[in-house]
């Protein structure tokens, strides 16, 4: 079973036509209207992680949505070069600050619940007793991300995590408990901030599965071999494709404004050929391709969950100036630059689907660290190094040595 969050297929970010890091002014009360290349954008940056982060082996759920959101606001540290490889990693290759922050406000407007629907999206971000951040920067995180802001000691890891762990978990309703570990926090770096985008979702299907028509039947594993499984069953009129080496069907949630699409590979083909027929291109024209059919869907219940430490996969997509201590630019975040960068960006994600209906929760969590005060020092001796006892007013060397093995 794969599946991953796409709640951003349905609204997305938008760019107009101006040049990398310009800005215009903020809090226009125009309306803001979500645009077909930004949508575009949008499902590249989605397709392109399905492709990093499958292995063709293992249950894969993942939202883009969520990493989009906390990518957003390393965006808005971000100056330079470093500015660059963000804004193209998300699919754009001319970003207005502005217009982005406004569409990040108005998609949080859009994703709205109904009777049938819940849906939660909040950012938190946490600042180090130590650090400074600009308040520029902090001012934007209040008014486009509606963020949570609050200072932590990280120089203690078990209440660091305790606290982000605890934020996590309420916004999540309890899906995502445990986002960091103590160990995250104790490394020999400084922790700069950590900044967190939680998702929560659940909606009733529009027609839900009777219980009744629910059977344990065999569900036939990649490597050959079967399990037995409860197996839902619906028979009803339903937005309905046949495509090339495959088949789906549209599930909705309560009146239609969300759905869970559902990708069948033919027989003889495997769910990693599919993914790789995943383009925006090829998603536009089967969304439109869906029709109202009559017919019978026979699925699985199920519960996934999965974790990626995204580092190697945002670095693969070009991000990788972000996680580089000597190059990475966040001077609109904090001085100077080359101070604060990226140590770790990952996301916890789970979706459960039953007759009722579907809950799913993400959370992306960005660590980033910084260099250490010039002011201060630290010489962790944890490996062969050399010492000279020397007499100062006579510059004699008494003792030379090399210690490799205490």
């Amino acid at each position: 079973m794969w599946c991953f969050v796409i709640l951003a297929t349905y609204a997305a970010l938008t760019m107009t036509g101006c040049g990398v890091r310009e800005e215009t002014e903020r809090h226009s009360s125009e309306p803001v209207q979500v645009q077909p290349e930004a949508q575009k954008a949008n499902l590249t940056f989605a397709f392109k992680l399905l492709q990093q982060l499958d292995d063709s082996d293992q249950n894969l759920c993942f939202s883009p949505l969520s990493l989009t959101t906390a990518l957003a606001t390393a965006l808005n540290g971000a100056a330079g070069d470093t500015y660059d490889a963000i804004a193209q990693t998300l699919g754009y290759s001319q970003v207005n600050l502005d217009a982005f922050n406004k569409q990040m406000s108005e998609l949080t407007r859009l994703l709205q619940p109904s009777d049938a629907v819940s849906i939660h999206n909040a950012n938190g971000l946490w600042l180090a007793n130590d650090f400074k951040a600009k308040p520029e920067y902090l001012k934007t995180m209040q008014d486009h991300y509606d963020a949570h802001i609050d200072t932590l000691d990280f120089k203690k890891p078990a209440k660091a995590a305790d606290a982000i762990n605890r934020w996590t978990s309420e916004q999540t309703q309890g899906l995502i408990s445990q986002l960091f570990t103590p160990r995250d926090f104790a490394i020999e770096v400084p922790v700069a901030m950590v900044m967190v985008n939680a998702l929560y979702f659940e909606g009733k299907w529009q027609h839900r599965f009777p219980k009744e028509a629910t059977h344990d039947a065999p569900f036939r594993l990649q490597n050959g071999k079967e399990k037995q499984v409860p197996m839902m069953s619906l028979k009803e009129e339903l937005p309905y494709y046949k495509g090339e080496g495959f088949q789906a069907v549209a599930l909705p949630y309560g009146e239609g404004e969300y759905r869970f699409y559902l990708f069948l590979p033919d027989e003889g083909r495997t769910v990693a050929q599919l993914r790789e027929q995943f383009t925006p291109q090829n998603w536009s024209k089967w969304i439109q391709g869906f029709q109202l059919t009559r017919g019978t869907v026979q699925m699985p219940r199920f519960k996934i969950e999965s974790e990626y430490d995204l580092n190697k996969a945002l670095t693969a997509l070009g991000m990788g100036i972000a996680f580089a201590p000597n190059r990475a630019d966040f001077s609109r975040l904090a001085e100077p630059k080359g101070q604060v960068w990226l140590h770790l960006v990952r996301q916890k994600a789970t979706v459960e689907a039953d007759e009722e209906g579907t809950k799913a929760a993400a959370a992306t969590g960005m660590m980033y660290t910084m260099s250490f005060d010039l002011k201060e020092f630290q010489v962790i001796a944890d490996r062969p190094f050399m010492f000279a006892i020397v007499h100062q007013p006579a510059n004699t060397i008494l003792f030379l040595g090399i210690v490799r093995e205490p």
